[in-house]
C-alpha cells in the first residue's frame, strides 16, 4: 500500500502529529486529489490551541482551504480529468433536507465538513467522497489563479456569504469591524462589488495602515476614537447602510449596533468566545427597524461565484507565510502571533 505524509489532529491542545499513513483508496464514484497547497484557517488554529469542538471526529486531518490536482478518478466519475487543477468547497449537506433543497447546505444538520468530521488537506492526498462530488464541491481552478492563491477561495467565499447576508447594494456605505485577514477579504470583495464607501475599524494601528493599502476609504481606531460618534460625523448623522463585524468581540457587536442607520443591517461574522453576551437596547432595533443576522460558512453557490470574482483580484499580498507540512506547528504559532495575513502549508 502506498504511503503519504499527513498531519493528524488528535483533539487535544497542540496535539498534531506528522505520520505516514496509507494513501486513501477511492471507490468507483470518488476522486483522489494531490494537495498542492492548503491554507490554515483561524478555526484550525483555534482548535489546535484550545482543543477540538465536539463535532470534530478525531483523529482527523485538518485543512479545508485546498488547492490540488486530480490524481485518480473512479470509473463512474465523468466530469473531471487526471491532472486538472481543482479546489474544494469545504462543506456539503445531505441533499434532502429543507435547507439543502433551498440551497442553504451550510445550515444542514448532517453537514459534512472537510478537516472536521471528514479528513481534510494537511496531507499529500485527499479523498473526495461521492456525495460531495454529486453536490458539486469540486471546482476547477482558472489559469489566472495559482495554487497558492486558490487557497484563498474558501475564506473569500465565506466573506461573500456574509456580504450577501448584509444585503449590501452598489454605492452603500459599509463598516467592516476587524482588519485581520477576514476583514481585509471583506474589504476587497466590497470594493469589486461596487460598494460606495468602506470604513474599516480596528484597535491595532498597523492593521489599519494595512487596510488603507488594501483600499479602505476611511480607517478608525476604535480604542482611540469613539466609533459610533465618528461614524455619525462621517455619515451626516445617518449611520452606515451595513455593518459587518469580522472580529470575535462582544463590544465590537455592541459598537456596530450604534453605527448602523435606521433600516440598516448588522452581520455577526466573527465567532465570539463561548458564553459571550451582548447588551442590546431592544428599542434601538424596534424603532429603527435594524436587522441583526449571522453568517456561517458559505454555500456551494457562494463558493463557485467566488472563483469567478477572484479572477479580478490581486491575491498575492494576502499570502505572507509558507511552510512545508513538517513545520505545521511553527505555522500554527505564526497564526497565533498574528505575524502576517495568510499562512499556507505546501505538502
Amino acid at each position: 500500500m502506498e504511503k503519504m505524509k499527513a498531519a493528524l489532529f488528535y483533539g487535544k491542545k497542540e496535539d498534531i502529529r506528522l505520520n505516514e499513513i496509507d494513501i486513501p483508496k477511492i471507490n468507483e464514484d470518488e476522486v483522489l486529489i494531490k494537495v498542492k497547497a492548503c491554507g490554515i484557517c483561524g478555526s484550525d488554529a483555534r482548535s489546535y490551541f484550545n482543543g477540538a469542538h465536539e463535532r470534530y471526529k478525531v483523529p482527523v486531518i485538518l485543512g479545508h482551504e485546498v488547492a490540488g490536482e486530480i490524481s485518480k478518478i473512479g470509473k463512474d466519475v465523468n466530469s473531471f480529468k487526471i491532472g486538472e487543477r481543482v479546489t474544494v468547497a469545504p462543506i456539503y449537506g445531505c441533499g434532502k433536507c429543507s435547507f439543502c433543497v433551498s440551497g442553504e447546505e451550510n445550515l444542514c444538520g448532517q453537514v459534512v465538513v472537510f478537516g472536521c468530521n471528514f479528513d481534510g488537506a494537511y496531507a499529500q492526498y485527499m479523498r473526495i467522497p461521492a456525495q460531495g462530488i454529486r453536490r458539486g464541491v469540486l471546482v476547477k481552478i482558472p489559469d489566472s489563479i495559482s495554487n497558492e492563491e486558490a487557497t484563498l477561495i474558501e475564506p473569500f467565499s465565506c466573506c461573500l456569504h456574509g456580504i450577501l447576508r448584509a444585503g449590501v447594494k452598489p454605492g452603500d456605505t459599509v463598516i467592516v469591524i476587524g482588519a485581520g485577514p477576514i476583514g481585509l477579504s471583506h474589504l476587497t470583495l466590497l470594493k469589486i462589488l461596487g460598494s460606495g464607501r468602506v470604513i474599516v475599524s480596528d484597535i491595532v494601528n498597523p492593521r489599519l495602515e494595512r487596510a488603507k493599502k488594501f483600499g479602505a476609504d476611511v480607517t478608525i481606531n476604535s480604542k482611540e476614537d469613539n466609533l459610533p460618534l465618528k461614524i455619525r460625523e462621517l455619515t451626516d448623522n445617518e449611520g452606515a447602510d451595513s455593518v459587518i463585524v469580522a472580529a470575535p468581540s462582544s463590544k465590537a457587536i455592541e459598537d456596530g449596533l450604534k453605527t448602523v442607520r435606521r433600516g440598516g443591517r448588522l452581520v455577526i461574522f466573527g465567532g465570539c468566545p463561548e458564553n459571550s453576551l451582548i447588551q442590546i437596547d431592544p428599542n434601538l432595533i424596534h424603532y429603527s427597524e435594524i436587522t441583526i443576522t449571522g453568517s456561517i460558512d458559505s454555500t456551494i453557490d457562494d463558493f463557485r461565484r467566488t472563483v469567478q470574482l477572484l479572477s479580478r483580484v490581486n491575491l498575492k499580498p494576502f499570502i505572507t507565510h509558507r511552510f512545508p507540512l513538517e513545520e505545521v506547528h511553527q505555522a500554527m504559532q505564526v497564526m497565533k502571533d498574528k505575524e502576517g495575513l495568510k499562512v499556507i502549508l505546501v505538502p
